[in-house]
């Protein structure tokens, strides 16, 4: 699944992030790129920066 060219993604799905971050999607989402090309908001669950939000691309990251 190509998660940059979904437009909407739900909230609650947690990822891993290549550098460790255990995140989980807020249900946001905002489009790059007029092709079509989307990132997704995600938290921060666990670790020093518990809490903190940012943009990521979710191909880039491991489904938990």
């Amino acid at each position: 699944m190509k998660y940059s060219e979904i437009n909407t993604i739900e909230a609650g799905i947690k990822f891993t992030t290549k550098s460790g971050l255990i995140v989980e999607t807020t249900g946001s989402s905002l489009e790059i790129e007029t092709n079509g090309i989307f990132v997704h908001e995600v938290k921060i669950i666990e670790g020093n920066n518990a809490g903190n939000t940012f943009l990521h691309n979710l191909d880039m990251a491991e489904k938990v």
